[in-house]
């Protein structure tokens, strides 16, 4: 547990910060860490705790204690159809707007529009439907990572809870909190354990961080987690090879895609008022998601300053909220960008139509639910070669996959795509055909195979 010289400033914060912690905390992260240690997987050597302290020298973390508060009111238990799994979902960060939230979410009313039991649950108050919110004990923040919030509920309730449920699996969504209990729960109950890699935490971890020692730790943690379950969903192909190139074994990890609410999400919701409120100019480019570094938004940023500077014709859209904000805004000061803030729904929809191309740079990401959004809506879709984004569209009809996803690059692809209209508008009536293919009907339908292939194990 060697301390590097530049961790000392994230050493002291996290000292500090620990002031807050009261013995009753302590017990409670022990009962759900120290059973866990023992456990082996792929990652035999893992031992948590050097981890932990290794972690906690490059971020800064605070944890903050909640008050006593009433018992969790548990909901009544779901139905479900006999023959079916009963199948509880554990997931950390209820509150934390992201693709993650949207696919559970659609998950969770797939299932009850057909009368399956899967019932999610977390720590903290959310939007998921129906879930079981546990109270939560403390709190961890992480400051790398604004707007993640980790909930830790008391290890006690959760288990006992799970013991009286009478779940047939668990499937783990994050590997927070409530993700370790989780499996702590399926490994007492002896229950199959599945999960699914939503998010490529590595490389997240030293985008957030700058810290490129973080990734190998980040790496061992994940093979050590993962490596418990039975079964493991990867959003693409792309995702499955990278966590297989990283010492995963192969014969756990499954393609379980994503899908949209095509008939929601729809050319024909564009708004001529919008864009005229936008003052949009004839193109418009549209950015969908988390504000934040990790999401290449530089890359957006250089190259949109360099299309402006060849053509007087687009006006680019962000939507979202995240730490990288202002900077975004104060680069992008006196250019046509619209900054709408955080949108859901029905306003959401009509933004996505109202736009043109879709242009997405992240590198990181797993999937991108908001690409399948935007192509539901019409607009053709510019994507990395590098993670697995480019599997939620296809390359020369939908969209471009770009090598490399560089400022210049971007630029030009974009300008010579704007200036091909025979092209644009045959990508457009592509990608729209794409989405009607990628619903969310066929992957709720891919989703729950995967638990019946399962419980037939």
């Amino acid at each position: 547990m060697a301390l590097q010289t530049q961790h000392l400033p994230n050493v002291i914060h996290n000292l500090r910060a620990a002031k807050g912690w009261r013995v009753q905390d302590m017990v409670n992260w022990h009962r759900l860490v120290k059973p866990l240690r023992g456990k082996t997987s792929v990652e035999e050597k893992l031992d948590l705790y050097p981890l932990v302290f290794d972690l906690c020298t490059r971020f800064e973390v605070s944890y903050t204690p909640q008050k006593a508060s009433e018992p969790t009111r548990i909901p009544p238990a779901k139905p479900g159809k006999p023959g079916e799994p009963r199948v509880a979902l554990f997931v950390d960060a209820p509150e934390h707007l992201s693709g993650v939230a949207v696919t559970i979410s659609n998950w969770v009313r797939q299932a009850e529009s057909r009368g399956l039991n899967l019932t999610v649950h977390t720590a903290g108050r959310g939007t998921l439907p129906g879930a079981v919110e546990f109270e939560p004990m403390g709190t961890l923040e992480l400051k790398n990572y604004a707007g993640m919030n980790l909930h830790m509920p008391r290890v006690v309730e959760v288990m006992d809870y799970v013991q009286t449920a009478g779940f047939d699996m668990i499937h783990i969504s994050t590997p927070g909190p409530m993700g370790m209990l989780g499996l702590l729960a399926a490994r007492a109950l002896g229950l199959p354990v599945s999960g699914t890699y939503h998010t490529d935490f590595p490389r997240y971890a030293v985008k957030l961080s700058g810290d490129p020692g973080v990734e190998a730790g980040s790496w061992n943690f994940m093979r050590w987690f993962y490596g418990q379950m039975d079964r493991v969903a990867c959003p693409s192909r792309a995702t499955l090879e990278d966590l297989a190139d990283h010492g995963f074994d192969r014969e756990t990890l499954h393609v379980v895609g994503r899908g949209v609410k095509s008939h929601l999400f729809h050319p024909e919701k564009r708004d001529a008022s919008l864009r005229e409120e936008w003052a949009a100019n004839p193109n418009t480019l549209l950015y969908v998601g988390r504000i934040s570094e990790e999401k290449n938004l530089d890359c957006l940023v250089y190259s949109y300053q360099l299309l402006c500077q060849h053509r007087s014709d687009t006006t680019l859209v962000v939507v979202g909220d995240g730490p990288y904000l202002e900077t975004m805004k104060s680069k992008l000061r006196g250019f046509p960008v619209v900054f709408t803030g955080r949108r859901t729904g029905e306003d959401l929809q009509r933004i996505y139509a109202s736009c043109d191309l879709f242009v997405f740079p992240s590198e990181t990401d797993t999937f991108g639910v908001v690409l399948m959004e935007a192509q539901a809506s019409g607009l053709p879709v510019m994507v990395s070669s590098r993670g697995g984004t480019r599997y939620a569209m296809e390359d020369g009809v939908t969209g471009k996959v770009l090598t490399p996803m560089s400022p210049e690059n971007l630029q030009q692809e974009i300008s010579q795509l704007l200036d091909d209209t025979t092209t644009f508008q045959e990508m457009k009536t592509a990608a729209r055909a794409y989405a009607e293919e990628h619903t969310q009907e066929r992957a709720f339908d891919t989703f729950w195979n995967f638990h019946r292939e399962q419980m037939r194990a």
